[in-house]
């Protein structure tokens, strides 16, 4: 479907109004021989949301659990696969790797992986 440019406009500032959250965005990348985390992106805003609650997952040894995240960025952030999001929540922060991304018309929105919460 085809919308006019100020209808998508309006429809990203829309949704974007309400989010709260901040991210930095490193991406690894090849610096002579060594391949080092780069800032690519900082200070770029964007909604965290938990897309499952963690589930207790149960083996010989040890019991853990996982929680599932989505993170929603803006049409002008591209996001890749192995990126490394660190996100400031409403006090928290949350370090985890990029999934595969989606594009939207309103937002870009990732799987966030082996995430870390401090």
């Amino acid at each position: 479907m085809n919308l006019p440019a100020n209808v998508i406009a309006a429809g990203r500032a829309a949704v974007q109004a309400q989010w709260s959250d901040t991210a930095i965005v490193t991406r690894k990348q090849k610096i002579g021989n060594v391949k080092k985390d780069v800032e690519i992106y900082s200070g770029i805003t964007c909604h965290l949301s938990q897309a499952s609650k963690p589930a207790l997952e149960q083996s010989d040894t040890v019991a853990t659990t996982a929680a599932v995240f989505t993170v929603f960025v803006d049409t002008e952030v591209q996001l890749q696969p192995g990126d490394t999001l660190i996100i400031s929540h409403k006090g928290q922060t949350f370090t985890g790797a990029v999934g595969e991304p989606f594009n939207g018309t309103f937002s870009n929105s990732v799987r966030l992986e082996a995430v870390k919460i401090t």
